[in-house]
């Protein structure tokens, strides 16, 4: 029995030592929130045009051709909530204007309802955001054991996701495309839902934003990035109806907010899609030098 249980220890303990090594090792690699939240720790007074916002922004929005006083703090699938909370985290004294997505998906998308829960740990871990306890299962990597298992195949796999040193998400480029990108139906389908109850709570989320922002003086460009033709075609139309009467609802509340509608824009050919809702690099610099028109040529 004594021979049981000492096997039985020694078993949990090599267990224990080989987990604690991987979740020191997946805490160790490249990743975006952290890279983020060092450089503005360090620069957040440099930073005179903040991007915020989803992977439309992350990828489609490069700072680069903003100027040197520009930065994103986009990341892939960020919800309101961490725009929101990421908008407030660090101080910016100098901040001129905000650019933030408005897309297909942005109402009906919440982490702590369910959608992408997953991502809460990047914020908690990372960015020492405190929307959780640090003894929660967010602060650590292997609870949300899928996506540990993930990231452990960087050991043998090279690292898919990189930025550069604007936050921009640098990996979406047009060499590296599907030659099946035009994925409209596939993309629609997996950005549609049935599921209406996070829309009021991100009502909320981009009402506090917006309010921020006229109460700071800082300028708001909310933004629907360009979509493909075959993504428009199938989108549901329930769920575009609600988009565009929360959006007029929003805009009649809060006449500071300057929204831009891309997402038919003619300007926008094949070359400048990644796939059929993330613009390439091509696409990235194309709508950004707009952005960039837009935010100078109004002052």
């Amino acid at each position: 029995m004594k021979q049981f249980v000492f096997e039985v220890l020694l078993f949990g303990l090599l267990t224990l030592a080989v987990l604690v090594g991987a979740e020191c090792y997946v805490r160790g690699l490249p990743n975006p929130a952290r890279d983020k939240h060092e450089w503005m720790l360090q620069h957040a007074n440099e930073v005179e045009t903040l991007v915020l916002g989803s992977s439309h922004t992350f990828y489609g929005v490069n700072p680069e051709y903003l100027g040197p006083k520009a930065y994103s703090l986009a990341m892939v699938s960020q919800t309101y909530r961490y725009d929101d909370w990421l908008l407030k985290r660090y101080d910016m004294p100098r901040l001129k204007a905000v650019i933030l997505p408005f897309s297909y998906f942005s109402l009906y998308e919440d982490y702590e309802m369910g959608i992408g829960e997953d991502y809460i740990s990047r914020y908690r871990i990372y960015m020492d955001c405190p929307l959780h306890s640090a003894f929660s299962k967010y602060n650590f990597e292997f609870m949300d054991f899928s996506s540990f298992k993930e990231k452990l195949k960087s050991l043998y796999r090279p690292q898919r996701m990189t930025w550069n040193q604007q936050g921009w998400g640098s990996n979406y480029v047009l060499s590296q495309r599907s030659e099946l990108w035009d994925n409209g139906e596939q993309r629609v389908k997996e950005n549609t839902y049935a599921d209406t109850s996070a829309v009021l709570l991100n009502m909320g989320f981009l009402s506090d934003i917006f309010a921020w922002g006229k109460q700071h003086d800082v300028r708001i460009l909310l933004v629907s990035t360009p979509l493909s033709e075959n993504f428009r075609e199938a989108m549901d139309i329930r769920q575009v109806k609600c988009n565009r009467e929360h959006l007029s609802e929003l805009l009649a509340d809060f006449p500071n907010v300057e929204y831009l509608d891309y997402t038919a824009d003619s300007a926008f050919v094949d070359e400048d899609f990644y796939d059929a809702d993330h613009l390439s690099d091509l696409g990235a610099k194309k709508l950004t030098e707009l952005l960039r028109q837009h935010l100078y040529s109004e002052n």
